[in-house]
């Protein structure tokens, strides 16, 4: 039986030195440590995320240029061929407001308005100088 305590005591001390803890000389009691030391826990930072924020991005717009071959200057758009391959826009003007000045407003380049224009019958009131040439109001001369 003795045997058997000196081993548990034997292994006791071996893990208590191991830990580096003060481990009692036989017959003596544990002595304190020389000197303490203070351990505190690492200071778990704060995150704030930021607010969310709101950002418009206006929908792609479609610029017409001239085809090629033909001089920007010339009035390439008032050609059938090209008008009648324009889709169709649909004109929804406020209350006081011309389609031209609607047409304008949303982006619309001069040839997107004439093509309007004439797949809307070449209407008399579109044109406020009464020239026969649409939207001078809204975009200036054209012609």
């Amino acid at each position: 039986m003795r045997t058997l305590r000196t081993a548990v005591a034997l292994s006791a001390a071996l893990a208590l030195g191991g830990c580096g803890l003060p481990r009692a000389v036989s017959g003596s009691p544990a002595q304190a440590p020389a000197s303490t030391a203070t351990v505190t826990a690492p200071v778990i930072p704060t995150v704030t995320a930021p607010v969310p924020q709101t950002v418009f991005v206006p929908p792609p717009q479609t610029v017409y240029v001239a085809p090629k071959g033909v001089a920007a200057t010339s009035q390439w758009y008032a050609q059938p061929s090209w008008i009648d391959a324009q889709p169709w826009i649909t004109i929804t003007p406020a209350a006081g407001q011309t389609p031209c000045q609607w047409l304008n407003a949303r982006g619309y380049p001069y040839a997107q308005a004439y093509a309007a224009w004439a797949q809307n019958g070449f209407p008399a009131s579109w044109s406020a100088t009464g020239d026969g040439y649409p939207c001078q109001k809204s975009y200036g001369p054209q012609h």
